[in-house]
């Protein structure tokens, strides 16, 4: 920090004159500046621009000496250092502030609902907004409501001004049109209850077409992937068997080495990365399946090693007779079956509990909302409601209704079943549902808000798994096509060397091998991108990884027995 701000004296004293010109004519960063809350003036900013800028230029200059001395043209890239740094400063702040959109939009349909449900109970925005403040589920929401309240109690701004303050300097609109539009309803004098119910209902339905569309744009994303993987192996590969056939030498094989195991890779690495950045997130991550993975994977290398004898450097005895049935196609099919597919039940289980508990949630606030109505109080509904069956949330309910019968606080002991579940949804229901009931009571239109909130969260979830759920079937007939159309173009190109009379038949096993080594490893990664694009999460590749690796090592045994014709070219 002592340096940045040395930095920052020394740029404005060199680059304070022309910092005012820059701003007025050729790009303004205040805006840009205040949505992704970076707290410098906008012409320190500019000044600081140039200095970096100004710093590189001795390495440009070197590079254009070197190009034209010693013709090393790769640092042709180099020259135009100083315009990237310029570009970088310009595009920090527009990704800052994206990302700031981002995390604020995955919280608030929810924070507009605690707001609607406080409202309800009488408590105004601003309140509520400040008990956000303290929320450790909504870290987003949290940290907007905190620069309100330093607004308010620090700068000494009225409510009010402090909220419009905070709708202008946001880079979410829906977030700016909730606090304008509740702004506006004050200084009318209109139903604030009214605006904020519609509001809510609104920012939901708003998620629920955005939620759809990312579910859309994932389908493409995933039939883009596979047509990518699956073409351009096909491309790489007929060049680099034919490549391989008439090379000799260790290094006949290194393209298609490279390209399996580095650029794909990359590529995989790539398309996570975009589905990432364009799927809704949530701030736990559950990270037993991805804990398990890596165990298993030092046990699949393990296995890898001791099945192939260590890449043929050591002799183990009883592998090496062994390997006639275990070649190395086979041996890398286990060893990442092995690596994965624990992995892939835990996610398996996990997912199934999160989502029966969800569901179970959904179950228990409708009938909550039902026998509320008979007068009783919330503790007995939960406790009369204790018996029925919601799945896994059952058991949960049965401990929090005990829990309640001894005498413990309600807040206390919803709390302690937040820490003990790993469902944000269920997290942030529960906690919606406890200060409804800790700050209004828990009155029937409290509970019937926050239920058909509630409603139209697993509605949204739902339109989305069936959006994308077609499309899963993609990645395994695409893993079946690449063993089949790489065995058949395999056959296809050691048959041509068989056209010249007298030549000598080429052994073409060490060849094959490693090509349908390579194609095994790409229908793992297709699992993985495929999981990762339909479901959301990494893990949930895991299962499908697992099942792709053995289709595809059985489709490598069984697709040349009974595929690969019989060209007619050996003579």
């Amino acid at each position: 920090m002592p340096l940045l701000k040395t930095l920052e004296g020394l740029s404005f004293r060199l680059f304070g004159g022309i910092a005012p010109f820059f701003l007025k004519n050729i790009y303004e960063f205040k805006g840009t500046l205040e949505r992704a809350r970076i707290k410098i003036y906008p012409e320190t900013y500019v000044s600081l621009m140039f200095l970096i800028a100004l710093l590189t230029v001795p390495a440009s200059v070197i590079s254009v000496v070197c190009i034209l001395v010693f013709g090393f043209m790769p640092l042709i890239f180099l020259i135009p250092l100083p315009f990237y740094v310029m570009v970088g400063f310009l595009l920090v702040p527009m990704s800052k502030a994206s990302d700031r959109a981002t995390a604020l939009e995955r919280e608030m349909p929810f924070a507009s609902a605690y707001i609607t449900v406080m409202a309800s109970g009488g408590i105004a925005p601003y309140s509520s907004f400040k008990r956000l403040a303290d929320v450790q589920l909504m870290p987003a929401m949290r940290g907007e409501a905190r620069e309100i309240i330093k607004d308010v109690e620090i700068f000494g701004r009225d409510p009010l001004s402090a909220l419009e303050q905070a709708a202008r300097k946001n880079p979410l609109d829906v977030f700016r049109d909730f606090l304008s539009g509740y702004a506006s309803t004050v200084i009318i004098g209109g139903d604030i209850g009214h605006f904020l119910e519609r509001k809510a209902e609104e920012i939901f339905k708003t998620r629920a077409l955005r939620v759809k569309a990312a579910a859309e744009r994932m389908g493409m994303l995933l039939e883009t992937f596979i047509i990518v993987m699956v073409m351009m192996s096909l491309c790489f590969y007929i060049l680099f068997s034919v490549d391989s056939i008439y090379s000799t030498g260790v290094s006949a094989y290194s393209g298609i080495i490279l390209y399996t195991y580095l650029f794909t890779p990359l590529l995989s690495i790539m398309f996570i990365y975009l589905a990432h950045s364009m799927q809704p997130k949530t701030p736990i991550t559950e990270m037993r399946p991805y804990k398990v993975f890596g165990i298993c994977a030092v046990i699949g290398v393990a296995l890898l090693l001791v099945l192939t004898n260590f890449m043929g450097y050591v002799n183990i005895p009883g592998i090496s007779s062994l390997q006639t049935v275990i070649d190395l196609p086979i041996a890398v099919a286990i060893s990442l079956f092995v690596a994965t597919a624990p992995a892939a039940i835990v996610h398996q289980r996990l997912a199934k509990k999160k989502a029966s508990l969800e569901s179970g949630m959904t179950s228990f606030l409708r009938d909550l909302t039902e026998v509320r109505k008979t007068g009783l109080s919330p503790e007995k509904c939960i406790e009369s409601l204790a018996r029925r069956d919601y799945g896994e949330f059952s058991k949960e309910l049965q401990q929090i209704s005990s829990q309640i019968s001894w005498g413990i606080p309600l807040k206390k002991v919803v709390f302690d079943f937040l820490n003990r579940t790993r469902s944000w949804m269920t997290q942030i229901v529960m906690f919606l549902l406890v200060e409804t009931i800790d700050v209004g009571g828990g009155t029937i239109p409290m509970i019937e808000s926050l239920a058909r909130f509630n409603n139209l969260t697993q509605q949204v979830e739902k339109e989305k798994k069936m959006t994308v759920r077609p499309y899963i079937f993609m990645p395994y007939l695409a893993a079946i096509l690449l063993v089949a159309t790489t065995t058949m173009m395999l056959g296809f190109t050691t048959a041509t060397t068989n056209i010249v009379p007298g030549q000598t038949t080429q052994d073409v096993s060490g060849m094959t091998m490693v090509f349908i080594t390579s194609v095994i490893f790409h229908s793992y990664l297709i699992g993985i991108v495929a999981g990762k694009i339909s479901e959301e999460s990494v893990s949930a590749g895991f299962k499908h990884a697992a099942l792709l690796v053995v289709i595809a090592a059985i489709a490598a045994k069984l697709v040349p027995i009974f595929l690969t014709p019989d060209w007619g070219l050996a003579t």
